[in-house]
């Protein structure tokens, strides 16, 4: 499923994570009076023995509740298992150099970079107008917000609105870094596309990031939100994992 070791294994904590929230059990049949019907069962504590698992009908509450949430349980415990044995095997576990060219300056887009992004994290001068608080942090839209809990949920460290010089002074929504690929990269939330001079302005900003040698989709991504069109976070989650595998094979280009 995975092209990379780095992608596999962020999928394997979010993962992880879903299936803490998810009862754990087995769908199957039980002979009663030579009869059978199908049943779900469902531990009352995770390792429980037979004797604490609990029988219900599919056909009838709490069962038909129950029913699709063990068997997304079983699927993802299903993937998990294959994503352990792939890590397992895999010898695909490079490190991409994460450099980029900006103006014959080299920089190593790694941990060192993000440590300074962080010591000017939420400096952004622009004054924010009815900010949404998350983690304690004001972000200057829902959009964004919903952005960070995504991160969080991906188990990705940010920052939010460091000041970035690209011949001047930027703001990046979110700078993050992933540790397995050692990689520093941007978010730009485009919240109010479809407005006119928006659409100029974030025109002008993606042309300046380009000319300083950031490259759309491996070292920034940019997520557009309309009146009409919310952002999408899962849509933001496979770019995020498209960056990694582009990361990767430049790697495996270099060496």
């Amino acid at each position: 499923m995975f092209l990379s070791f780095e992608q596999a294994k962020i999928r394997l904590d979010y993962l992880e994570k879903r299936l803490k929230k998810l009862p754990r059990g087995k769908i199957t049949e039980v002979t009663q009076h030579g009869s059978s019907r199908e049943v779900v069962w469902v531990s009352t504590c995770p390792g429980a023995p037979q004797y604490n698992r609990k029988h219900y009908s599919i056909k009838r509450e709490p069962g038909a509740t129950l029913l699709p949430l063990v068997e997304e349980s079983c699927s993802i415990s299903h993937e998990i298992e294959e994503i352990i044995k792939k890590l397992r095997d895999s010898e695909n576990k490079v490190r991409c150099l994460s450099k980029i060219k900006r103006r014959n300056e080299l920089v190593l887009m790694n941990r060192k970079y993000f440590e300074q992004l962080k010591k000017t994290a939420d400096s952004n001068p622009v004054p924010k107008t009815n900010p949404v608080e998350y983690k304690g942090i004001l972000f200057r839209s829902k959009g964004e917000m919903i952005i960070a809990q995504k991160l969080d949920e991906l188990g990705l460290e940010y920052t939010y609105e460091s000041r970035v010089n690209i011949g001047r002074d930027v703001y990046p929504d979110f700078s993050v870094y992933i540790p397995e690929l050692d990689k520093v990269f941007f978010i730009e939330f485009m919240g109010g596309f479809g407005n006119f001079e928006y659409n100029m302005s974030s025109g002008n900003k993606f042309a300046d990031y380009s000319t300083y040698g950031f490259i759309n989709g491996r070292d920034i991504i940019f997520l557009c939100e309309t009146n009409e069109n919310k952002a999408d976070v899962e849509l933001l989650e496979a770019q995020i994992n498209a960056l990694i595998m582009a990361n990767t094979e430049v790697k495996k280009q270099l060496s």
